[in-house]
């Protein structure tokens, strides 16, 4: 695993690391943010700004217990900044409470910074020109991969981390040493340049505080320390120049943030500055303001009183030692293919940007220009659709083709029943002349706002309600809906006239059938009834005539006999 990762489902497209990393090592994929591990700095701003706390440090703290169960010593060097991540009264409270989580012994980084600061000295003594600090692994990165031009300027010397782990290592030889500190850097310099005799693992202050709250572990200052020492200056913007001694004959200058350091590297890198010690930090307030310190840390003001303390200027360590301060600093010059101008307007041209006044340079994507994004997706760093405005543009285009080509009457009304969009639709329904525009006027000039009023105090919407709208002399299936949230109204009229005329025309058929069908069943029964009649008539009678004649019979028969 690298130093630095994204957790990717909650990467939500805001493009916010890629516009605050000061060196543009964060690749967008699939709208998702991924590290640039060849081209990142580990400055851990990424870490510090994201709102969906999608970026990571790898957590070294299951490692270090790991270490601690096993039964070897375990011994800390605790960066100085500890003062302004924690409530502690000094380095003693601090210390025990570390030894509780079963550090084997608690020391400070301080003494480290005491020997490197010594080694500056002696470095401006022999008179190197210009020499820029080696303690920040962040600036280390920054020079050997952006500016190369000034590696001759860059002390080389340990960082104080480095150069204390040593020292503990001559003292606890089989010891694992471990740097508990505020930067997220120091876990590659650790892999980078501290080996076996120094540096084994590294955790941050906040992954300290979740590893205390976890165990319970509080911080007494019932046994508070009122030590003071000149070199926990070093963790302040400027600390490393109070805990030097300086001579006349050298300006000394302290720059922090990543921005400014790169202008003052640009500056150094011409050669024009002679005499000058320059003390770099990439975090703004140096390591009190890291990457690492815990969430909800107090103001940069206030960490820096707290720092100005536990030190001062009349005493310092006293470390005798015999150690090599050499550090080499090879190249790491990332492979970053730059396209040629034609490959970038062809970008540009794929986002609607044909000329140089077409390009806003709105920053929306993260990067400063359009012609920087360009270059960016040239270099797989970025994608087309990271161009909020032709993202806007495409998207307004589209809904504006869907609604005009929509067969149905579409108008959008904003809260105050001003129109927002009239489609051709809508035009032709209500016979509004093509070239005569309908956004921004009031609703009430082709609809009834009293029925929209109803929509928006009820809640209720209207769907696919029939009706006839006097106005225009059509019918149509109307739906009015309310977007409480966006204040906006949606009426669409789809046009049923000629089907409703179709309608109507068909059921007077049908009603006229029917009349036909009764006035002929009426006539029918009329004939029949005659007929019945007529019939009726004739059987009476020759029923009569028979009955007489069958008299007529019995009685001769009677006679005869």
């Amino acid at each position: 695993m690298g130093i630095l990762s994204f957790k990717k489902t909650n990467c939500k497209d805001c493009y916010k690391c890629v516009r605050e990393c000061p060196v543009k090592a964060i690749r967008v994929r699939d709208h998702q943010a991924q590290i640039i591990q060849e081209e990142c700095i580990l400055c851990g701003r990424c870490v510090q700004i994201c709102p969906q706390n999608a970026k990571e440090a790898r957590n070294d703290v299951p490692a270090v217990e790991a270490v601690i169960r096993s039964g070897r010593k375990v011994v800390a060097s605790l960066a100085p900044s500890y003062i302004a991540a924690f409530p502690a009264d000094g380095f003693a409270p601090m210390a025990a409470a570390l030894k509780k989580l079963g550090f084997f012994d608690v020391q400070e980084t301080a003494a480290g910074a005491n020997v490197v600061k010594r080694e500056y000295e002696r470095l401006i003594n022999e008179g190197q020109p210009v020499i820029i600090s080696s303690c920040c692994h962040s600036i280390t990165k920054l020079i050997q991969k952006y500016h190369i031009d000034c590696l001759p300027y860059y002390a080389r010397v340990i960082s104080p981390m480095d150069a204390h782990g040593r020292l503990l290592k001559e003292q606890y030889p089989d010891a694992e040493v471990v740097f508990v500190g505020p930067c997220i850097s120091k876990k590659d310099e650790v892999e980078q340049y501290c080996g076996k005799e120094s540096i084994g693992l590294t955790i941050t202050f906040d992954e300290l505080q979740d590893w205390m709250e976890r165990e319970g572990v509080a911080i007494d200052n019932s046994e508070g320390d009122g030590s003071r020492f000149r070199s926990r200056f070093f963790p302040e913007t400027g600390g490393i120049l109070k805990s030097m001694d300086q001579i006349p004959t050298y300006k000394y200058i302290a720059i922090d943030g990543i921005e400014n350091c790169r202008r003052a590297l640009q500056e150094i890198g011409r050669g024009e500055l002679k005499g000058y010690f320059i003390e770099m930090s990439a975090c703004e307030g140096s390591c009190i303001n890291g990457p690492g310190m815990p969430k909800g840390q107090q103001g940069l003001l206030t960490s820096r009183a707290q720092v100005e303390q536990v030190a001062e200027g009349a005493r310092d360590y006293d470390v005798a030692h015999s150690l090599s301060l050499g550090k080499e600093i090879p190249l790491d010059i990332p492979r970053i293919q730059m396209p040629g101008e034609n490959a970038i307007w062809d970008i540009l041209r794929r986002t609607g940007k044909h000329k140089p006044e077409d390009m806003l340079n709105c920053g929306a994507c993260g990067y400063s220009t359009c012609w920087e994004k360009a270059i960016a997706v040239y270099q797989g760093k970025a994608e087309l659709e990271m161009c909020l405005p032709f993202m806007k543009q495409r998207a307004e285009s589209i809904s504006d083709h869907v609604l005009d080509v929509s067969p149905n009457a579409i108008i959008a009304v904003d809260s105050s029943f001003v129109i927002q969009q009239f489609n051709a639709a809508a035009r032709a329904l209500m016979n509004i002349p093509s070239g005569e525009s309908m956004v921004g006027r009031p609703v009430g000039d082709v609809y009834d706002e009293v029925e929209l009023i109803g929509v928006m105090d009820s809640g209720k919407n209207i769907l696919a309600e029939k009706c006839f709208l006097d106005r225009y002399g059509v019918y149509v299936d109307k739906s009015i809906i309310y977007d409480a949230e966006q204040g906006l109204l949606l009426i669409y009229l789809k046009d049923i006239n000629q089907a409703e005329k179709d309608a109507q025309k068909a059921a007077q058929m049908r009603r006229d059938t029917v009349e036909i069908t009764d006035q002929l069943i009426n006539k029918q029964m009329r004939t029949v009834q005659e007929i019945a009649s007529l019939l009726g008539e004739t059987t009476a009678e020759t029923k009569i005539a028979l009955t007489r004649l069958k008299k007529s019979l019995t009685d001769d028969a009677e006679s005869r006999a």
